[in-house]
């Protein structure tokens, strides 16, 4: 029992982390912060799937219990509502603008 609690904690805790590294890059207006923000949507569903199976490997309890009831609700919506921020930040001009112009200028200045 108490591994199953570790494990989780564990996973939960390195998404977190990651999180807090897409947080960081696009609050200096990193140019890394688009490709991170795409890297975050995948690991959603990753996550939800490890943490499940790792929860029903620990608890030998089938899938289908660990996952019963409202499980997958939460997930999906999060990977929905992500995945069209997602698009967002890849088609907006503004982002473009904030994100992309910011490397450029980077680059210039390191450059002369």
């Amino acid at each position: 029992m108490k591994s199953a609690v570790y494990g989780e904690i564990a996973l939960l805790l390195a998404f977190v982390v990651f999180q807090v590294v897409v947080l960081f890059a696009m609050l200096l207006r990193s140019y890394r912060f688009k490709q991170l923000f795409l890297y975050q949507w995948f690991a959603i569903p990753i996550v939800f799937i490890l943490d499940a199976a790792w929860i029903s490997a620990v608890m030998s309890a089938p899938v289908s219990l660990v996952l019963a009831g409202d499980a997958l609700v939460m997930p999906a919506v999060s990977f929905v509502l992500t995945g069209i921020w997602v698009a967002y930040v890849y088609k907006s001009v503004r982002v473009r603008n904030t994100f992309d112009r910011v490397a450029i200028s980077g680059h210039v200045a390191s450059a002369s």
